[in-house]
């Protein structure tokens, strides 16, 4: 075996296959158990012309299992060579499920045999055992998939493991019920019986079942209990560490995307997220509501900007993200709201503004856009925003400085003309993966969520950068794209 890992071409099936697998036919557990082995790391490998160890490793479960031929010398806690069945399951996973009707029948029953003879009992050691072997036969049972009549005894089996006080038990029964949530979709209903024992376990002291029981949650969600489970979720949001925040909000972002009925429920919950959660709240989430809304048609959009209205007004010291929101949705489509009491174009700026001198430069430049793109509609807010820009037009910060002296410059008469292209509403963004889909991919492949990536906010300007002059030579290092993920690639 160890010939094999340094060498894969030490052991060519065509030449070895046949006197290696011979082996599996000894009657000394010894050789069984070091022969296994050895198949099992070839087959890690490559799996062809191997297919012989199929059924002579069904065969050698049958007698263990079933017939009970063994030395007692191989007892360990009253189980016949837990570590040598454990090995003969994982061979089998290595093959599509058998069609040869004996074979099938031969697997079935020894599956059966270890389902339905495995119990909880006060010692720890044949616990341990017993269990080893029952999840490496569960795992052969997702594996086999339809043609696996264990798999509904499994699936009561799993749940009541994961009710039980034993946080090991309890941590595998929910890692193996995502796993078949996924390779076995046709599961999900039996898996939805045990849904409220799965949401509980959302609650466990045990960090290591919170995420597993969150995966799981995840992968059983479907149109029919997509509100129900995220409304469970942002319940749970509040109470939950930091180390699961941002995964959980990015996984509420993306149920509510996915299924959503109604795009209304889902800027209704991602403003939640934004609210509730704001420091964990990714730069994709924001980024990806504002994808849809500017996509999704004007009911859609005077909606999210009454949203957003209402949530900022209500808050005194809103987050960053928040203010990101509010002044990119009523930038573009705060006119959709102009002409309702309380919300006039004045009142949405002096609103904003209320937020500007304590927020980061980046929150400032954004707001900058939405202050120029209101005055562009309405001309009784242009001297307030002219102000605006003077004061800021030699601010320190370089971004802020950049966006004021722009817009000044574009506000001379010689530039009418491209000042209404520049200005305009962002065109519809081309349909693309969700951005929080990537987010949670890279997340989930233990990306540093930390990594030093500039983010930067939309510019209003950039939308049409071909219509407008190229501005002069910077006497600084160019300025990045400022769409902030926001626009098509070309």
């Amino acid at each position: 075996l160890r010939l094999f890992r340094k060498s894969n071409d030490t052991l060519p099936a065509e030449q070895w296959a046949d006197r290696i697998l011979a082996l599996l036919d000894e009657k000394n557990i010894g050789v069984l158990t070091s022969v296994t082995s050895l198949v099992l790391g070839v087959l890690a490998v490559d799996s062809a012309g191997w297919e012989a160890a199929a059924p002579k490793a069904a065969r050698t479960l049958t007698r263990l299992v079933l017939n009970k031929d063994y030395s007692n010398d191989y007892l360990y806690y009253g189980i016949p060579t837990p570590w040598l069945q454990i090995k003969l399951l994982k061979v089998l996973q290595h093959f599509p499920p058998p069609e040869e009707h004996a074979l099938k029948l031969r697997v079935s029953e020894v599956l059966q045999r270890i389902v339905s003879g495995t119990e909880v009992t006060k010692n720890v050691n044949k616990n341990n055992a017993t269990h080893a072997v029952l999840f490496e036969a569960i795992n052969l049972s997702i594996h086999l998939g339809q043609s696996s009549e264990t798999l509904p005894q499994c699936i009561n089996l799993l749940g009541r493991f994961i009710s039980i006080r034993e946080a090991n038990i309890r941590y595998l029964g929910l890692d193996t019920m995502a796993r078949l949530s996924q390779e076995q979709p046709h599961t999900l209903d039996d898996l939805k019986k045990h849904q409220s024992t799965i949401l509980f376990s959302l609650k466990d002291p045990d960090i290591s079942i919170r995420r597993r029981a969150l995966d799981l949650v995840y992968a059983m969600c479907d149109t029919a209990t997509v509100k129900e489970t995220v409304s469970e979720l942002l319940n749970y949001l509040d109470n939950a560490d930091d180390h699961i925040k941002e995964e959980l909000v990015l996984k509420i972002a993306i149920l509510s995307e996915r299924f959503a009925s109604d795009n209304s429920w889902y800027v209704d919950v991602v403003l939640q997220l934004v609210r509730s959660a704001g420091d964990q709240v990714a730069d994709e989430v924001w980024y990806r509501i504002v994808q849809i809304v500017t996509n999704q048609g004007e009911d859609l959009q005077r909606y999210a900007a009454q949203g957003v209205w209402t949530i900022l007004n209500a808050e005194v010291l809103p987050h960053k993200n928040l203010v990101k929101v509010a002044g990119y949705v009523l930038g573009e489509f705060g006119h959709t709201i102009a002409e309702s009491p309380g919300s006039s174009p004045s009142e949405q700026i002096t609103l904003l503004h209320k937020h500007f001198r304590n927020a980061d430069p980046d929150v400032r430049a954004l707001l900058l856009n939405t202050y120029v793109k209101i005055a562009h509609t309405y001309a009784e807010v242009a001297q307030m925003v002219s102000e605006v820009m003077q004061q800021h037009s030699a601010a320190m910060d370089q971004e802020v400085q950049q966006r004021a002296a722009e817009y000044i410059s574009l506000s001379a008469p010689s530039l009418a003309s491209i000042k209404g292209t520049v200005l305009e509403m962002m065109p519809h963004f081309t349909e693309r993966e969700s951005i929080v889909s990537k987010a949670l991919a890279s997340k989930s492949k233990g990306d540093d969520p930390e990594a030093p990536t500039r983010r930067v906010e939309p510019r209003a300007e950039a939308a049409h950068a071909e219509a407008a002059p190229p501005p002069p030579p910077p006497s600084r290092q160019e300025t990045p794209d400022l769409l902030g993920g926001l626009a098509d690639e070309p």
